[in-house]
């Protein structure tokens, strides 16, 4: 059959730029451990999980859903104000929006946005452009089109080197806003990163400000002191969509009996952000960046009502147990991977924690 003139493979440029992705692994920035996290972020899946997976390309992400449960969709810009030339460049393509439009059309739309994780950097290079790059180089410009798809394509691996901090791709975990009629305050949308030099201070003011006393913040700040505690990829925060700190979660080395384990704490929620789901996701975050780190066995002290949300349970259950007295339900252990083996035995804090 011959292809209808409006047939937009039949442009020989068009059709040069998708054999340029054919069979690539990837369509579009994006990782297997940035969609693990963005499933971790949405929390439990449902006993029957449907999966919505927008621009979904080759599927790579489908095959990580589909073990869980996760309503997920991306959307662009990190700036409010990006580079004339970087929006110039993406105006011919598609209209992008800041990340204040993608949340209010997510609320109209009857969703509340759980949490955003803005894909990393590595997620555009190593896992799509560096291949695209590489494919692109190869490629037989003599092929009707392919001289203006190769252009085209190392044009838009230029903007992102010289113009990536004008725009990004965000993962939004989206649940369903069931009381929207009768309560039309929406949840505020959760961003989690890594601490940066800047937030010391930031940090203790959030420690301060949760606690009673000053003893949560001065742990922090002993812990950060101890080199043989304090892993600074595994302290982190929520923001609020404006960039204001309110939520934050910290992990540090600790072991059981010689072998290393995490302990969870301090954690802490500025007062007016409280059961608002910051500290939630600051925890999850940081249990995901420990996750991908290797690490595999996490301790808390904490609520027995609050920390199995996270999949806590009674460290009990693996013949781990404090080196103080404490109710059993109290003291709990996670393991992310229960096939690997969990050492038993007394729990070593650092001496920061005085135990």
């Amino acid at each position: 059959m011959p292809e209808s003139p409006h047939d937009p493979v039949s442009d020989p440029t068009v059709a040069a730029f998708f054999a340029l992705h054919d069979n690539l692994a990837r369509q579009g920035p994006g990782s297997d451990a940035t969609t693990r996290h963005l499933l971790f972020l949405a929390g439990p899946p449902a006993p029957r999980p449907r999966v919505l997976d927008i621009g979904c390309g080759p599927g790579r992400s489908s095959l990580v859903l589909a073990q869980a449960g996760a309503e997920v969709t991306a959307a662009d810009w990190s700036t409010d104000s990006p580079s004339a030339e970087a929006r110039a460049f993406w105006d011919q393509v598609y209209p992008l929006r800041i990340r204040e439009h993608n949340i209010a059309a997510a609320h109209a739309a009857g969703y509340a946005v759980a949490a955003l994780h803005p894909l990393p950097d590595r997620d555009w290079f190593e896992e799509y452009y560096t291949p695209l790059s590489q494919r692109a180089h190869a490629a037989d410009l003599a092929v009707p089109g392919m001289r203006e798809a190769v252009a085209a394509t190392l044009q838009e691996i230029t903007m992102r080197r010289e113009h990536g901090a004008d725009y990004q791709y965000t993962g939004y975990v989206l649940h369903p806003q069931k009381d929207k009629e009768t309560n039309p305050t929406m949840a505020p949308s959760w961003t989690t990163r890594p601490e940066n030099a800047g937030d010391v201070a930031a940090i203790r003011d959030i420690n301060l400000a949760a606690f009673p006393s000053p003893h949560e913040a001065d742990l922090v700040e002993a812990l950060r002191a101890d080199p043989q505690a304090w892993l600074p990829s595994l302290s982190w925060l929520a923001e609020t969509p404006g960039g204001d700190l309110a939520g934050y979660a910290l992990l540090t080395r600790c072991h059981v009996g010689d072998s290393p384990a995490l302990a969870l704490g301090p954690c802490a929620v500025k007062p007016e952000h409280q059961r608002q789901g910051s500290g939630s996701a600051a925890i999850r975050a940081a249990l995901q960046a420990a996750r991908e780190q290797g690490e595999n066995l996490v301790l808390v002290l904490g609520h027995a009502e609050y920390y199995p949300r996270f999949g806590f349970t009674p460290a009990s259950g693996y013949g781990i147990r404090p080196p103080f007295d404490v109710e059993d339900k109290y003291m709990m252990a996670l393991a992310f991977n229960p096939e690997q083996p969990v050492p038993s035995g007394v729990i070593r804090y650092p001496a920061a924690f005085g135990v």
